[in-house]
């Protein structure tokens, strides 16, 4: 008797349990239903688009022909492309390894401060919370040949010549560039990684204190160690970032002086609205995704060996 009642019940949880699952995917349908409207139609249209020589610029009857992969290898050839991307990879790995370097040593000085921490920390997302624009057209006037702050302490120490400015040297450009991102994304790193600071365990801490263990030791074999697998979440999402910017080289310089910061993004911008060139914009773009995925993946598997071993 017991037997067929526990086997009731057990069927009676299994029904439960089976229209719970059901309720929850009659919730998330809708939303499941609208992102594929609004992501995977037009990525395929995009990618169908990659295959014409779509150009807007052409009489109407002309302006779609299938030509398979020629936008492909056309890019390949082009000498721009290439430096677009090697523009691209310098701008990422030069702004995410500073961010990273000093979003970490900051977040170390603030772990454990409580004087004032709730208003360093305001001040310090500041220029996280403001508009690509807004930033853009600040750093404008600090870079401005004339008046500009930045301009005006650089030529008194000597590190730029008075018949220029920096988004106007081709030296120059791409590295004023960085200090924008850096200025505006550091703060991102900084809170990301004081949270993870702040939530790690204490055990490991305090057995270091009793056994007398240096500060360099604690940090390199307890700290890093413990905090890997939020360096590396934050990374994921500072380089997926840094490889399509575009807002501020468009605000800023547009790609010049020349090539000097013609990133990918802004590559594909020219390519679309300046050329018409709508076929071979879209081959760009999904080259560019095809990068980002390419990253993403290598790094998520070091996510998770990183989280089998903490």
């Amino acid at each position: 008797m017991s037997l067929k009642k526990l086997s009731v019940f057990q069927r009676f949880g299994f029904w439960i349990s089976s229209t719970e699952t059901k309720f929850k995917w009659a919730l998330l349908l809708p939303t499941i239903i609208l992102l594929a409207i609004i992501t995977v139609y037009p990525t395929i249209y995009a990618f169908n688009l990659s295959l014409s020589d779509y150009n807007l610029a052409r009489a109407a009857d002309t302006l779609k022909g299938y030509i398979g992969l020629d936008n492909f290898r056309n890019i390949l050839k082009d000498p721009t492309f290439w430096s677009s991307l090697r523009t691209t990879i310098t701008f990422t790995v030069v702004v995410v390894v500073v961010e990273f370097f000093l979003g970490l040593c900051i977040a170390l000085i603030l772990q454990g401060t409580v004087t004032g921490s709730r208003i360093v920390r305001t001040f310090i997302l500041l220029p996280m919370i403001m508009a690509p624009i807004v930033v853009g057209l600040t750093w404008t006037y600090l870079y401005q040949s004339e008046f500009g702050l930045v301009t005006f302490i650089l030529r008194k120490l000597h590190l730029m010549s008075y018949a220029t400015a920096p988004l106007a040297d081709i030296t120059s450009a791409l590295p004023a560039l960085m200090v924008v991102d850096i200025w505006q994304w550091t703060p991102f790193l900084i809170m990301v990684l004081l949270a993870g600071l702040e939530a790690l365990p204490t055990a490991p801490y305090e057995a270091a204190r009793i056994d007398k263990a240096s500060p360099f030791l604690v940090f390199r074999k307890i700290t890093l160690p413990l905090l890997q697998p939020v360096i590396l979440i934050v990374l994921v999402l500072r380089i997926m970032d840094a490889i399509r910017v575009f807002d501020i080289v468009y605000a800023l310089t547009e790609g010049g002086p020349g090539e000097a910061t013609d990133v990918l993004s802004m590559f594909i911008y020219r390519n679309a609205f300046y050329l018409w060139g709508i076929g071979k914009a879209s081959a760009i773009s999904f080259i560019l995704l095809y990068i980002i995925m390419i990253v993403s993946v290598i790094l998520v598997n070091l996510l998770s060996r990183a989280k089998q071993t903490v």
